[in-house]
Parts: C-alpha cells; sequence; structure tokens
C-alpha cells in the first residue's frame, strides 16, 4: 500500500521489530494504528516535510525605502543593495541604510529597476525614467540623453566577461564605450528591442530578452529565435543558462527552455516568470508575478507553498550570497532564506505538549513520548498505542540491552515489556513514585528508575528505593548515568549523588554541584564527566578538578537541557531555545586556557518551527541515532541534525565603524578625520557586515589611548565619549563570530580631537614666556627692593656720618680749638669769655645732635633757610673771629625740614672748611634765584688748593664727599673751584626747587621774594 508519495506504509509497519512473544500482542495494535492513518499519514507527512531554511523578513518598518523590492547585488565586500520601487539602499547584515535621497531628488525618479556590480566592485543601477547611475563610494555618475541614452527607462545592466558593460532600455539596446554609451540595436542584423533582461552563455554569445530573444555572438553576429505561443506572451523577462547548458528563458507566460535549438514551454508553470536564479546545489528557483515561488532539483519541479513563506505571491528578484544564502525581492518585502542543518518532523494532532522525550533503538527507530506516543520512520511520524495496556501517558521508552521496553508513564508507574509478558512496577512496592523521569541499565544488568520523588534499582526481583534518608542528594531526580569505573551518577534539583560499591560517596564533584539543578550527565570519549546545569552553564570534572564553562566562556544560555557527544567527538547542548555544538579539542583547550571563548555554534530552527522551544528535565532530552543523526524535542516536533549536512559557515562578519556623531549631528567618515575642539559628546557606531544572521557575534572596542581593556557587545553598538582631551585617537573595533572565535575582524578608525587656543604649543609657549617674564620681572622687583633697601641703609648711614661729621665732630672740633687756646695761653688767670664759648658751643653741639635725632623722627613743615645761613654766619663769626657774610635778594628762603636740614649742613660745612683751612678771614655766602632755580656760592679768600688733588675719604676727610652726598640727595650739583693761594669758591645748585616742598626732600619748596611776598 503506497501513497501519493510512494510510502510503504506495511514495510514501515512491520519494521517496528516488536520482540517475537510480544509481537502476536501488540503487532496487530500497532498495525491498527498504522492503517488507520494510512496514506493519509504519508500525505500528510509529505506536505510537512520539513523545510530546511529559515527565514528572515524586512519590510518598510525595517527600513527597507518602500516594500517593493526590484533589484538586488552584493559587493565583494559583502554589502547586499537593494533597489525598490522608492529607492535605494545597502545592507550588512543589521541594519538598512537608505542611500542618499538628495541623489536620486534631480532626476526626478527614485524607482530602482535592475542593479548590478562591476569587476572593479562598483555599482550600476538603472531607474525608471532617471537613467543609468555609476556609484563609486559617495561619488555617483548619472547617465542620460548627454552621455547617449537615448532611454530613461532602464531594465537591465549587464558586464560580460571581456568587461563591457551592456545597458538594456525600453527603446534600445546599448554598449558603454569611453564613458558613453553607444546604441548597439537597430542596425546591421540587429533588430529593434526593448530590452528586459541580458545575459551571457559559457560560449561568451550575448543573450539579449524583451520584446524579442536575440543571441548576439562574439563577432557580433546576431540571431533572432522565436518562442512558440501567443507573441503577447512570448516578452521575455528573464534569462538563464544553468550549469548544465540549457538556456531557461521567463517569458509573461511561463518558463521555457532550449532543447535540441527549440524553446519548449514547461508546464505547469503559467504565471510570468520574472526571475530565476540557480543556486550552488544545482537547484533552479523560479519567481512569479503572482504564481509565487517555484524549485527544480532533480527534474522535479515544486511550487513552494509554505504558509507565510513570502510576503507575496509576487517575486520579482533573486539572488544567492556569498554564504549560500537565498535572498528574495518580492511586492511586499525582502526575504531571506537561510540553509540550516536543522529538520523537523511534526507530529500527527500536533501542539506544545507540556513535556516530551525522544529515544530510539538500534533498529533506527525513533520515539517520541509528548501527547501521545509516537514512532519516527523515514522522516514520518504517526502515533502507537497500547490498548492491552490501556489509556497511559507515557513519559518516556527505554530499550534495555536483552530488548525489553520500558515505558515511564506520568501517574502510573513503569512497564516492562518482554515477550509475551508485562511487569508492573508501581509505588510504594517498587517505585518511590509513579512519576517517572528516567531510566538506566547498568553494566550489571540493573536498571534503575528516577522518579519525581526518588531512585528505584531493580535487578530481577530485588527492588531497592533511594531516598533523601538513604543518602540521595535531593529527592527531585532528573537524570542517570553511569560512567566506566561502574560508578551511577544521578542528577537531582539539588546537587548530584555518587553511588558505587554500595554506597553513596562523595567528591570534589558532589561538593562543587551540591547546590545545582543537573539535568544532563555526560561521560565523554577521553573519560571527561561534564553535568548540564539548569541554571550554571556546565561543569567539566576531570582528575579530581571542576571547572564551569557559562555564558562569559562563550556559551550560548547558562541554562543546559541536555549535553550529547556525536562520533566525531561533537560535542552538542540544548537549552530552552538553543541548539549548539562545540567541538571536541575546543572543549579541551578551553578548559585548560580557562579564559578562552570557546567556538560556539548555534543551529536556527527551520521556517515554520520558529519560536520552537526545547524540553528538558525528563530524560532522554536528545537521543543519537546510529547514523549520527542527532533527535531533539520541541514544542513544534522532533528537531533532527544529519551531522553530514552541515556546511562550514561562509566568510566571517567584517568589522565596519558605520557612523560617527559629533554632539548627536552626524558627520562624515573621513581618514584623519579632525574632531573641532567646542565638541563635547563623541559618539562611533559600529556594526559587521554579515549577510547571514548574526546570531552568537559579539563586539569588542577600545579608544586608545583612553582605554586600555576591551569593551565587550554582543550587538551592534554605539560607543559614547564626553569631554576627550585634546589629541590623536584610534577606535578599534573587532568583530568575533562565537562559532569561530580566534578568526576576528578588526578595523581601525583614526581621529583627531583639535584643542581650545589654550592648549595648543604656542599658547603653552607663550604662557611659559610670559611666566619665565614674570619670574625673572619679580626677581629683578625683589633684586631692586633689596639694593634700594640697601641704599636707604646705606644712605641712612652716610647721612649719620654727615651729620655726625657736619655737627658733633664740627662742634668738637670747635670746642677743641677753644680748649687748645685756652692750654696754649701764657696767661694763668682764667679765660672766662673762652670757656664760656666753649661751653656754649658743646651746648650747641648737643642741640645740634639732638635736632639730628629729631628730624630722624619728625618733619616739620617749613624752615627759613635764609634766617638758618644767617645765625651760621653770626655764630661763626662769633666762635672764629672770620667775616661771615650772607647776601641775598629775598628777604627768606622757606622749604621742608629735611631738605633745608641738607642745604643748612652742606652750607655749614663748606664755611667750616673755610674757616678751617684756608686761613682766610672773610667768607661770603650768596643766594641766587633764577625762576624756579636756585643757586648757593660760599667763596673764601684764603690759601686755596688743587682741586684736582682735594682730599677725599681716602685721607680721612669726609667733607667734600659728605657735601655730594648731600646734594645729590636733593637732586642738585655741587660745584667746587680752587687753586692755590687764589682762595675757593663752592656753588650749590638746585634746579625746580618748587619740587623740594615742605615736608620731605624732593617735595615742592617756596621761595619768597622781596618785602610784597611775591612768590618764586
Amino acid at each position: 500500500m503506497q501513497d501519493a508519495e510512494g510510502c510503504d506504509v506495511r514495510r514501515i509497519a512491520f519494521s517496528c521489530r516488536c520482540p517475537r512473544s510480544l509481537r502476536s500482542i501488540f503487532l496487530p495494535s500497532l498495525l491498527v494504528a498504522f492503517f488507520l492513518v494510512g496514506s493519509g499519514w504519508c500525505q500528510s507527512g509529505a506536505e510537512e516535510r520539513s523545510f530546511d531554511y529559515t527565514r528572515s523578513l524586512w519590510r518598510t518598518v525595517d527600513g527597507l525605502p518602500e516594500a517593493t523590492v526590484q533589484a538586488l547585488a552584493e559587493t565583494p565586500g559583502g554589502t547586499l543593495w537593494i533597489g525598490t520601487t522608492g529607492g535605494l539602499a545597502s545592507f550588512g547584515g543589521a541594519q538598512i541604510h537608505t542611500f542618499s535621497a538628495g541623489i536620486l531628488q534631480p532626476l526626478g525618479v527614485h524607482s530602482i529597476f535592475c542593479l548590478t556590480v562591476a569587476r572593479d566592485g562598483t555599482l550600476w543601477a538603472g531607474t525608471e525614467g532617471g537613467g543609468l547611475l555609476h556609484l563609486r563610494g559617495d561619488d555617483v555618475t548619472v547617465f542620460s540623453n548627454a552621455e547617449g541614452l537615448t532611454d530613461g527607462f532602464v531594465r537591465s545592466v549587464f558586464q560580460d566577461t571581456r568587461g563591457t558593460l551592456w545597458v538594456g532600455t525600453d527603446n534600445g539596446l546599448f554598449r558603454m564605450q569611453a564613458e558613453r554609451l553607444q546604441r548597439v540595436d537597430d542596425r546591421g542584423d540587429v533588430p529593434r528591442i526593448a530590452v528586459h533582461s541580458i545575459s551571457e552563455d559559457r560560449e561568451g554569445n550575448l543573450w539579449v530578452g524583451g520584446s524579442q530573444l536575440i543571441a548576439i555572438d562574439p563577432h557580433g553576429n546576431a540571431k533572432v529565435f522565436t518562442l512558440p505561443g501567443d507573441y503577447s506572451k512570448n516578452r521575455v523577462k528573464r534569462i538563464l543558462q544553468t550549469s548544465d547548458g540549457t538556456v531557461w528563458v521567463g517569458t509573461v507566460g511561463g518558463l521555457q527552455r532550449m532543447v535540441n535549438g527549440r524553446f519548449e514551454p514547461l508546464s505547469p508553470i503559467h504565471a510570468t516568470v520574472r526571475s530565476l536564479l540557480q543556486t550552488s546545489d544545482g537547484t533552479l528557483w523560479i519567481g512569479t508575478i503572482g504564481g509565487g515561488l517555484w524549485t527544480l532539483r532533480g527534474g522535479q519541479l515544486s511550487q513552494l507553498r509554505k504558509a507565510g513563506l513570502l510576503p507575496s505571491d509576487t517575486v520579482l528578484t533573486m539572488l544567492q550570497d556569498d554564504n549560500g544564502q537565498i535572498w528574495i525581492g518580492t511586492q511586499a518585502g525582502l526575504v531571506r532564506l537561510s540553509s540550516t542543518p536543522v529538520g523537523l518532523v511534526t507530529l500527527p494532532n500536533g501542539g506544545d505538549p507540556d513535556f516530551e522525550t525522544i529515544s530510539g533503538d538500534d533498529q533506527g527507530n525513533v520515539w517520541v513520548a509528548a501527547h501521545g506516543l509516537f514512532l519516527i520512520k523515514n522522516g514520518l511520524a504517526g502515533p502507537v498505542t497500547f490498548p492491552e495496556l490501556g489509556q497511559l501517558s507515557i513519559r518516556n521508552i527505554y530499550r534495555a540491552r536483552d530488548g525489553a521496553l520500558w515505558l515511564g508513564t506520568d501517574g502510573s508507574g513503569a512497564f516492562r515489556l518482554d515477550g509475551g509478558s508485562v511487569r508492573h512496577l508501581s509505588a510504594p512496592g517498587e517505585l518511590t513514585n509513579n512519576f517517572i523521569r528516567g531510566f538506566l541499565q547498568a553494566h550489571d544488568g540493573a536498571v534503575w528508575i528516577a522518579t519525581d520523588e526518588g531512585v528505584s534499582r531493580v535487578a530481577g526481583n530485588d527492588v531497592r528505593k533511594f531516598t533523601e534518608a538513604s543518602g540521595l542528594a535531593y529527592f527531585s531526580t532528573r537524570c542517570l548515568l553511569e560512567d566506566r569505573s561502574g560508578g551511577v551518577w544521578i542528577g537531582t534539583d539539588r546537587g548530584v549523588s555518587f553511588w558505587k560499591d554500595g554506597v553513596f560517596q562523595h567528591n570534589a564533584a558532589t561538593a562543587a554541584l551540591a547546590r545545582e539543578k543537573v539535568w544532563s550527565i555526560l561521560q565523554d570519549r577521553q573519560k571527561v564527566l561534564w553535568f548540564a546545569t539548569r541554571d550554571d552553564g556546565l561543569f567539566r570534572y576531570s582528575d579530581g578538578q571542576v571547572r564551569q564553562y557559562t555564558m562569559a566562556q562563550g556559551l550560548p544560555s547558562n541554562g543546559i537541557y541536555e549535553i550529547l557527544q556525536d562520533r566525531r567527538g561533537v560535542f552538542w547542548i540544548t537549552g530552552p531555545d538553543t541548539i549548539a555544538s562545540i567541538g571536541e579539542a575546543e572543549m579541551d583547550h578551553g578548559a585548560e586556557s580557562g579564559e578562552r571563548t570557546l567556538s560556539v555554534t548555534a543551529y536556527t530552527m527551520p521556517f515554520g518551527a520558529d519560536g520552537a522551544q526545547l524540553y528538558g528535565g525528563r530524560q532522554p532530552a536528545g537521543w543519537l541515532a546510529h547514523d549520527n543523526t542527532l533527535w531533539f524535542p520541541t514544542s513544534r516536533g522532533a528537531a533532527y541534525i544529519k551531522t553530514s549536512r552541515i556546511a562550514k559557515q561562509g566568510t566571517g562578519p567584517r568589522a565596519v565603524v558605520s557612523q560617527l556623531s559629533e554632539d548627536g549631528r552626524s558627520v562624515p567618515l573621513s581618514p584623519g578625520l579632525k574632531v573641532s575642539a567646542g565638541v563635547t559628546r563623541l559618539s562611533l557606531s559600529f556594526s559587521a557586515v554579515l549577510l547571514r544572521a548574526q546570531t552568537g557575534i559579539h563586539f569588542r572596542y577600545r579608544l586608545e589611548p583612553l582605554e586600555h581593556n576591551w569593551n565587550t557587545t554582543r550587538a551592534e553598538d554605539t560607543a559614547t565619549y564626553t569631554n576627550l582631551a585634546a589629541g590623536h585617537y584610534r577606535f578599534r573595533v573587532q568583530a568575533v563570530d562565537g562559532a569561530a572565535p580566534q578568526e576576528i575582524s578588526e578595523v581601525e578608525f583614526d581621529f583627531t580631537k583639535a584643542p581650545y587656543f589654550y592648549q595648543t604649543w604656542w599658547f603653552y609657549t607663550l604662557v611659559l614666556l610670559l611666566l619665565t617674564a614674570a619670574i625673572w620681572g619679580i626677581y629683578r622687583l625683589r633684586v631692586r627692593q633689596m639694593r634700594n633697601r640697601f641704599h636707604a641703609v646705606l644712605a641712612e648711614r652716610s647721612r649719620l656720618a654727615r651729620e655726625l661729621h657736619d655737627t658733633v665732630i664740627q662742634g668738637c672740633t670747635g670746642i677743641s680749638a677753644l680748649l687748645e687756646a685756652i692750654a696754649s695761653s701764657e696767661e694763668r688767670q682764667p679765660h672766662g669769655e673762652l670757656l664760656e664759648y666753649a661751653r656754649h658751643q658743646a651746648r650747641a653741639t648737643i642741640d645740634e645732635a639732638r635736632q639730628a635725632v629729631w628730624d630722624m623722627r619728625h618733619d616739620e613743615k617749613e624752615v627759613d633757610l635764609l634766617e638758618a645761613m644767617r645765625s651760621l654766619a653770626e655764630q661763626t663769626t662769633r666762635e672764629h673771629g672770620s667775616a661771615v657774610t650772607l647776601h641775598c635778594a629775598t628777604e627768606s628762603l622757606r622749604l621742608g625740614t629735611s631738605a633745608a636740614h641738607e642745604l643748612l649742613m652742606t652750607v655749614r660745612e663748606a664755611v667750616y672748611n673755610a674757616v678751617q683751612h684756608s686761613g682766610t678771614e672773610r667768607i661770603e655766602m650768596s643766594a641766587e634765584r633764577h625762576r624756579d632755580d636756585v643757586t648757593i656760592r660760599i667763596a673764601d679768600f684764603g690759601c686755596g688748593f688743587d682741586s684736582g688733588a682735594a682730599p677725599g675719604a681716602e685721607d680721612g676727610h669726609f667733607g667734600v664727599l659728605g657735601m655730594r652726598e648731600r646734594m645729590k640727595r636733593l637732586g642738585g650739583r655741587l660745584e667746587l673751584k680752587s687753586s692755590p693761594g687764589a682762595g675757593t669758591i663752592i656753588t650749590l645748585r638746585i634746579r625746580h626747587a618748587r619740587r623740594l616742598g615742605a615736608n620731605a626732600p624732593g617735595s615742592e619748596m617756596q621761595l619768597t621774594g622781596d618785602k610784597n611776598g611775591t612768590e618764586l
């Protein structure tokens, strides 16, 4: 009995191979089950046979300019270009980027009808009414009437093997020559043609189709082909030569192929064939308008009727990328079909059961326990019932080594079927609980049965039960494993127990997993034990050491339901929604390094099983068949992976820096970019160019020299930096595929943050110079202050010396002279008058000394210098006998005390020098004024001296030196004229006398004139 697909139901039924004695009991039931479904089972299986592609869909909400996708092209760098009725877009695998609308706007159109990538990697785009576009990066060249293109509706662009670019329009065929388009049709033997498709065969013939079908050989000779059928249905939309040399032509009326030089239509396609594609596996994909998608494989023509596979039955373009994925442009969106090694067998009357287990036997049978019991044979699932056992909810099936079949139920205990006998084990007699979670037959033949509340060991009629009271880690058991040493491991919801030599033993594994939910245990080919936990990843136990693997080491999930190892050594793990594989060497190397990221390959469910959840917690949650096919229970049915169908992944991800923003404003990326000093927030967006699903791709990035450690993210992201200091930066991004972490794609982007003016080198130099100048100025000021202080101290010392010389010393000299006169007198009677002079002189000297001290602490307002000079003249005349006279045209000369004192002391010194050294009997003083200038002269008529050899400080004479110092202090000048025998004239000149005031030297001095008080 066979159905339409040739399924032999009788063969499937009998191949179940129940035990011989059991066959008489259960075979009728099995046959009834199989024959009840009959051909309907096989037909249903044929319709639901696994579709080995995953599907992804993009529409306008996902970034497309418009949903109608008319053209596709892939650049050598792995970027997909998408031509839509609303514009051009590019896609790197993460996000669709719309091409600048500002470039298309001047053309007045946005619809892109065709695309092709030239050998140099540049993109050519044909528009509907806007001519031909040539894109070189951001540079776009438009070809229109001025460049020889007579029609702006470009339907096809093609570059042949010789590098010639051909352009087909609604009105003519063109060839690119020297950046101009030259029309080829409507001349010679090439008829006038409206072009929709251009292709090239293996012989180098150019096929041009549209209003006609023409083949042009390499020499330029053309041949026109006549297609069978109505002319209105023979307009050509697509031409393709497949790998077997057959030329296929898609027309308005369907699909035709060349056979023996003639074209024949291919039934039953009667819709317009808009696109043709032959994939790398030899399958011919046929896209129609309104008729959906068809495939031709091995001579079998099939229409893909998977519900919801395509958003529209109008297929406009198709492309297979470098990763083997199929891209389909439809009227309602862009579809990507990615091949997956994961297949799915749906269960009859399928739904989402609350549990599901899967197991098999040596005969190739695969058993699935869910809402019922099912047997998978030849890729089809059929229900199996055991009427003699009644209505049982079977949780799991286990085939023992002796051929007996153990059935675990949901609340009815366990059944052993062997020959014609049935043994029922239940609680509380043989089992700790009637809800079975797993079976294990140990090397000694004993069968261990895990339940919801403990474990039972059945060895013939000897039954032993284990609970927490017996030493079990926890009552809720999940999995069982016997290792090669004969020890039995029992995974529970709170730890793992190890039974050996009749007792529960403790070791590093039981200690490390004391609080873990252990749902699966595996001993690999290297005798290493692996423990899969519900929440904390994998634990590896070897040589007394336990190491943990989590998502931090590259696992796709920390929740592990099942772990298996296939016959190649590859590890397989499942999680809530994950099936993944890890190489054996990778696991061992990762275990040794500890920090190394594992190379994990994640597998995607085929279309129709999207979002399928896997089951775990009941065993077996995975099964490795003898043909190395892996089976896993899911909410959509039984998933399987044929390891022989696993193909090596294509090119890995290529890291790119996609965008740079300055304070939220996007700026073009350019080498050596300079960021202005005022930018406070800099954002760099990065992604990976990878057209296949980017599951498992993660990124590492850092900004040097700001960051020394890598930042990690698992999706395309944006790195934002605020208040960057001025300087040169390098932004590095690495894209890592979890399936091949050793293959790292890295991109670098250099930029410079400009400094503020106060951060520039010249500003620092200027500041340094100013600072140096300031320090030097402060130093000079300090030195000047110190010098001024020193000069002030020195001046004060000099003044005191002058005061002592002109007052005390002079007075003492006078007293000394009087006393010597008394002493040398021959008269013995008292010299009262001389003594009176001496006493008066001593009193005057004391007064002058006191006055000098007073002058140091006080400053009277004004002193009449002429009056003081008159007193000086009188006193000198009285004391020394020399006639001292004063001549002045004014009655008074008033100035400040200090200034008057300096002048008076100078005059006095000059008078005393004349009295003591010149031998003169007459001394004349005079004071003259001329405007603000004052001149004082002191003249004697004594012996005189050589003014060029006047005694000085080195001779112990300080008189002239003191007078000069006093005049310098007042800002005046002392002139001394003398010669031997001609007397001496000392002239004191003071300019701007008004500036010598009443309070201090250098302040204003007033000269009072005649009797009327005229101010000089």
